[in-house]
C-alpha cells in the first residue's frame, strides 16, 4: 500500500490508490511507488506510479500523468496504454476494484 506522500496525488487520488493498491493484492501486485524522485533523462510527468509485482525487484508498469491525463507503460515490453482522463481509469487497466479472484 502507499506508504510515501506521493506529491503529484490530489488527496482523492491517493485515496483511490490505496484503496486500488488493496484490491490488486489478489492479481499479484504486491506495492506501488513514486517514482518522481528518481533520475530521470528528460522532463517527467506530474506523476509517476511504479506498479510492482510479487516477487519482481524492477516495477512491472509505470503509470504516468501528465496535465490530468494517465497513461499505464508497460516496463517488460515498452507498450504505452492509450491516454485515459482519470489516475482511476489508468489503474483499472492493470485491476478493476469490481474483479472478483
Amino acid at each position: 500500500m502507499p506508504g510515501q506522500s506521493f506529491k503529484g496525488l490530489s488527496p482523492e487520488e491517493l485515496a483511490h490508490l490505496t484503496n486500488w493498491s488493496r484490491a490488486a493484492l489478489a492479481s499479484g501486485i504486491d506495492g506501488v511507488e513514486d517514482m518522481m524522485a528518481r533520475p530521470w533523462p528528460c522532463p517527467t510527468a506530474d506523476a509517476i506510479i511504479g506498479v510492482f509485482r510479487f516477487g519482481e525487484e524492477l516495477a512491472s508498469f509505470l503509470v504516468i500523468g501528465q496535465d490530468g491525463a494517465w497513461v499505464v507503460a508497460n516496463c517488460a515490453d515498452g507498450t504505452v496504454s492509450r491516454q485515459v482522463g482519470s489516475l482511476d481509469a489508468a489503474l483499472s487497466q492493470l485491476h478493476r476494484l469490481d474483479e472478483t479472484m
